[in-house]
């Protein structure tokens, strides 16, 4: 069960999400009421434009529907009923974006407003654009579901935006082939691939520079507007300052850490605007990085079975002696006369 309160953002996900899992669930033969009974709303207040079902809620209608879909294959199926439109202004400002590559890296930025706890990074690789998908918390049992309808939806989105298969396309899932894989390949336009060492969407880089066909630049304008006032409306009813949330979200997040560009966006914001309200507390990324980091370093450091070489690889160093300076720095100690002082 993902625990609600530990991520940048906590709104919940639209209810029109929910009536469309309804939807699909109805067209596969089950009926769909079960569903909107847990969620405790009818479908038509579901359908209000600001309707937003707590996350607990959300999952646990998730959990209901693969137990009833069984294995059907749940999450392509919804990804296939999802329509760029149903997105609100975040899928509008994807579709009016200068080329595929903007439209995407607005679905990146804006991600939390309608995916909260996931996140997903981009690299270039010979030639490709990785676009991996990553979970802020652990979403438990739907996990598989959730990474199946995203990347699947993101290649259904660019579909739309082209009115075409995005050619030279893929999508990598770590999880082996589900029992549904043969349909799934079936119902998606681009080579699928299992046992992999991420869950992402690998795009040709010269695919990114293509315009959409809808693509206009004050329709995006707009839509961008919308966007930063959703995201500033929901901001304002999440309790603590931006920098606590930055601290918040490093302390749940694997080393290594993000550096600040990377959690900027992370956080919608631009990296200036990550860093003036730091600077407004008092501190800096750099600073609650090494916070979090020391913090990490002490709880580890208690364990004597681990050596300081262990415990500078799972903080990300990849250097002992980068990692003892670093600990010196903020301890006054080397880590092995910390351990000895103390424990």
């Amino acid at each position: 069960m993902v625990t609600l309160g530990r991520a940048w953002f906590d709104a919940g996900i639209p209810g029109i999400y929910v009536v469309l899992l309804c939807d699909v669930m109805k067209g596969l033969g089950k009926d769909p009421a079960a569903l909107l009974g847990g969620v405790g709303e009818s479908r038509e207040q579901l359908l209000a434009p600001q309707s937003r079902v707590p996350l607990e809620l959300a999952q646990r209608c998730a959990e209901q529907a693969l137990d009833m879909a069984g294995s059907a294959g749940l999450g392509f199926r919804y990804a296939r009923a999802m329509r760029i439109t149903l997105h609100g202004p975040v899928g509008l400002l994807a579709l009016s974006s200068a080329t595929l590559g903007d439209g995407l890296d607005a679905a990146r930025r804006y991600l939390g407003l309608r995916a909260p706890f996931w996140h997903m990074d981009r690299r270039e690789e010979n030639g490709r654009v990785i676009f991996p998908l990553v979970a802020n918390a652990d979403p438990g049992r739907i996990h598989a579901f959730v990474v199946e309808a995203m990347l699947v939806g993101f290649i259904h989105m660019l579909e739309q935006l082209l009115e075409a298969v995005p050619e030279g396309a893929q999508l990598h899932f770590r999880q082996p082939p589900p029992p549904h894989a043969m349909a799934l390949r079936g119902d998606v336009p681009v080579p699928v691939r299992f046992n992999q060492d991420e869950d992402a969407l690998v795009l040709p880089r010269a695919l990114l520079s293509v315009a959409p066909l809808l693509a206009d630049p004050q329709t995006a304008a707009l839509a961008r507007e919308q966007c930063e006032a959703e995201v500033s409306r929901w901001r304002s009813e999440q309790e603590g300052p931006l920098a606590e949330r930055v601290r918040v979200v490093l302390r749940d997040t694997p080393a290594p850490l993000p550096d600040l560009a990377a959690m900027a966006e992370r956080m919608a914001v631009s990296a200036r605007t990550l860093k003036r309200h730091l600077q407004q507390a008092g501190s800096s990324y750099r600073q609650v990085q090494d916070a979090v980091l020391y913090e990490r370093a002490r709880a580890l450091l208690k364990d004597r079975h681990q050596r300081v070489s262990d415990v500078a690889y799972a903080l990300g160093y990849n250097d002992v002696a980068n990692f003892s300076r670093a600990f010196k720095r903020w301890s006054g100690e080397t880590p092995k006369q910390y351990r000895n002082g103390r424990h």
